[in-house]
């Protein structure tokens, strides 16, 4: 293993402390030097460092037990701009936020096909990056990064080295090279991933998951995922969250076809289209109004209030999902359950009293009983904006340095 050098242990030093004012949104030199374990001279010259270079400001001061006002430190979010880049079954969204993740602009493409062209999944994300960054008066040239959440497995190609291929089967992809098509028109960096991985990094740095030390993020749209999320209160060189096949844990043997070809997996019974179905074959259903599996999906959860046949559909999708996230408390013990994705927030504010009543009979109590539910707070930008964490993610593992990481 090569010996640090000074340099590298300075850029250490950065990248410790800046992502520590990141994740929890201010702090002081005393708090960065208690938690870092670094000499106060060390934290003042590195603050001063990030200061100097426009990464962080002086916000004010706050009292202190018996001593001087301590100055309070944040990033600053005028910094830079990130884009994310959403990449589902039945839309595409790109979000432009600003380094502190508040979105500035989005355009959202509506997919009406079930196999998406790569070819056209790549002019509408470069269109989209034009248009968003249009509207802000953004030079794309000067972004901090792109992210690109996909549902489905990114891995390297062996024959190409450095060189990423995404495995998506719910949009008919297989070894697409999707980096590669994108950087014909979009000069920033750009980074790749599950967005399961990027939805659960995003809850956890913005959303609901502030604050738990593991969390698991449900992710339901047409299809059905998850990831295990660590906390972020101990700081960032955690490893990220890791994806979890969930969809296709088999809750009922012998029950209905999955998309995968196996049966009964939970994705054949809570899936968005899996949802819709089901409430065309209930007794009392009424016909839809719009069109679309987004649209249907949103009236169907309206109708609940007004519409056995809506509420019956619902409660049954929201045992369901109970049972899959007993399954998910019982393997892994978080003490925070996210239910989020498109779908899930959704219908996640109506079935979510049935979600809970039924983790908690499938639970082992004493695991239940440290597990919260609870439905995502980052609306349906949190895709988005989860693909905005990783070129965020790189900035941070280099410490704020102008000569970052190369993409992935």
């Amino acid at each position: 293993m090569a010996k640090r050098t000074t340099r590298d242990l300075r850029w250490h030093n950065r990248s410790a402390l800046l992502s520590r004012l990141y994740l929890q949104g201010s702090g002081n030199r005393n708090e960065l030097t208690r938690v870092s374990g670094l000499s106060s001279a060390t934290v003042s010259n590195v603050v001063s460092d990030l200061i100097a270079d426009g990464l962080v400001t002086e916000a004010g001061s706050e009292s202190s037990d018996g001593g001087r006002p301590r100055t309070v430190l944040r990033v600053r979010p005028d910094y830079g701009q990130v884009i994310g880049v959403d990449i589902g079954e039945t839309h595409i969204r790109i979000g432009l936020f600003d380094w502190s993740l508040t979105m500035l602009a989005t355009a959202v493409y509506p997919i009406a096909e079930t196999r998406l062209d790569p070819e056209l999944v790549a002019r509408l994300v470069i269109q989209g990056v034009g248009e968003v960054t249009a509207e802000a008066g953004v030079d794309p040239r000067e972004l901090l990064g792109v992210g690109v959440g996909v549902p489905g497995a990114v891995q390297p190609d062996p024959r190409v080295p450095g060189r990423t291929l995404v495995h998506a089967p719910t949009l008919g992809w297989s070894a697409v090279p999707l980096l590669e098509m994108l950087r014909l028109g979009i000069e920033a960096p750009l980074s790749i991933d599950n967005c399961a991985r990027t939805l659960g990094q995003a809850e956890m740095w913005r959303g609901v998951g502030r604050g738990a030390d593991r969390a698991v993020i449900a992710l339901i749209g047409v299809g059905v995922g998850a990831a295990l999320a660590p906390g972020s209160d101990v700081g960032f060189e955690t490893s990220s969250p890791a994806t979890i096949e969930w969809g296709h844990t088999v809750i009922h043997a012998g029950g209905l076809p999955c998309r995968c070809g196996s049966q009964g997996c939970l994705e054949a019974y809570v899936g968005a289209e899996a949802a819709l179905y089901r409430y065309q074959s209930t007794v009392g259903c009424e016909p839809f109004v719009g069109t679309g599996t987004e649209a249907r999906l949103a009236e169907l959860a309206a109708r609940a209030d007004s519409s056995p046949a809506a509420m019956e559909t619902l409660v049954r999708v929201g045992e369901y999902v109970g049972i899959g996230i007993a399954n998910l408390v019982n393997l892994l013990n978080p003490d925070l359950v996210v239910l989020s994705g498109w779908a899930g927030l959704v219908i996640g504010p109506v079935i979510l009293p049935t979600v809970r009543e039924a983790a908690e009979r499938h639970t082992l109590s004493y695991l239940f009983g440290r597990a919260r539910i609870e439905v995502g707070q980052l609306g349906q930008e949190a895709v988005a904006m989860g693909a905005a964490t990783l070129p965020v993610s790189r900035l941070l593992a280099a410490g704020g340095g102008a000569a970052l990481p190369t993409a992935v």
